[in-house]
């Protein structure tokens, strides 16, 4: 009896184990679209003078959102970004386009409320931990920017300290201290996991560069194709400007224009797809990405596409199916294969994908997602 009670304590210690490296596994799977890290359009510096001006910016965020939650006139507030930032060296438009992705567009509904005069998070670390308040806009701008300077520089702000979390930053995590070079920098130290943070960001900057006011590329590749409907060139230059820019909104218009203008053409499908993806909507995505398999059943950006936004949002066993399909004729693809392997840990065959991950990492000995996932996998 002792040997069988030995047997079925060893056998729960398997079991346990098993269910705390799928854990691991689920937790740390990222589903991998591209290998590519960041893109070099995305590689915009911290440091460095506004390029869209306060004008500009006000029309884009109240084209948004025409009544800001904030305790000054929108005028007041972007004007205060442009003067802490200038004194400090740091681009006053990105920053202010962080404090719109952090708000909501001053829409705020989080965490954070509109009367803490707190536009970039600080202190709120989740759990409904609202963060910290400050007696004045321009007090808060301040702080932001500062915050900014200490992921920038190893140096101080110029100006008074008022930031709460400048020492923070500085004693509990001096390596991320004067560390970020770039916005996408930012990825998974200001926000985690966060890991298109910084594009994020670099995409509402280039919205508000390329907004409908002014003498822009996006603006006279818009014109040219409004004035010439039926031309599809005209719309295929502003999908490539309109992508460039990060402008989605006209980037879509101008898929769908050519879609309109040639119901068989796969690839402004895809590409349609791949903008909804990345801007959050899901279920249009999905539908671009159909159509264009409805007319290439085997279409790898098609099938890659769709697969990784079932695999973001939980739909394991169908991205893997699609994986196989991907597999079945491209074998040695590694993003199918990466994929692959982490979803059947994901949904409980622990065994395979770690083999399978094993290989890869062989394989791929410079690949840094693969080791990682891979070393998780034996802990």
């Amino acid at each position: 009896m002792k040997w069988v009670r030995f047997l079925l304590i060893m056998l729960a210690m398997v079991s346990l184990n098993i269910n705390v490296l799928e854990a691991k596994a689920i937790t740390s799977y990222r589903p991998v679209v591209t290998w590519d890290k960041v893109a070099e359009a995305d590689l915009v510096t911290l440091f460095g003078p506004a390029t869209v001006s306060q004008e500009q910016m006000i029309s884009f965020i109240l084209a948004r959102n025409p009544e800001p939650k904030i305790n000054c006139s929108i005028e007041e507030l972007v004007a205060a970004y442009y003067k802490e930032g200038d004194i400090e060296g740091i681009r006053p438009d990105v920053a202010l386009c962080q404090a719109l992705k952090e708000t909501g567009f001053f829409m705020y509904g989080n965490d954070v409320s509109y009367q803490q005069n707190n536009f970039c998070g600080l202190g709120a670390t989740g759990n409904k931990a609202p963060g910290f308040s400050f007696f004045t806009p321009q007090r808060g701008v301040r702080a932001h920017i500062q915050h900014l300077i200490g992921y920038a520089s190893k140096n101080l702000p110029k100006q008074e300290l008022i930031d709460p979390r400048y020492e923070v930053l500085v004693t509990k995590y001096p390596q991320f201290h004067g560390t970020a070079v770039y916005w996408t920098d930012l990825n998974g130290k200001w926000a985690v996991p966060g890991t298109t943070y910084g594009q994020d960001i670099i995409r509402l900057w280039r919205e508000a560069q390329s907004d409908r006011y002014g003498d822009s590329p996006l603006n006279n590749d818009l014109k040219e194709a409004e004035a010439n409907p039926d031309d599809i060139s005209a719309w295929q230059r502003v999908y490539i400007t309109a992508r460039q820019m990060g402008n989605y909104k006209e980037a879509v218009r101008a898929c769908n224009e050519i879609t309109r203008l040639d119901k068989y053409n796969v690839v402004a499908f895809i590409n349609c797809g791949d903008i909804l993806r990345e801007w959050g909507k899901n279920e249009e995505a999905l539908a671009a990405y159909d159509a264009a398999l409805a007319l290439r059943p085997k279409k790898y950006d098609a099938l890659n596409g769709k697969a990784y936004l079932l695999a973001a949002n939980g739909y394991r066993q169908q991205a893997l199916e699609l994986y196989d399909k991907i597999l079945a004729s491209k074998p040695d693809d590694s993003i199918a294969l990466y994929n692959r392997a982490c979803l059947l840990v994901a949904l409980g065959n622990a065994e395979q994908g770690s083999a399978e991950l094993k290989k890869l990492a062989k394989a791929y000995p410079n690949n840094e997602i693969i080791q990682k996932a891979w070393a998780e996998c034996q802990k």
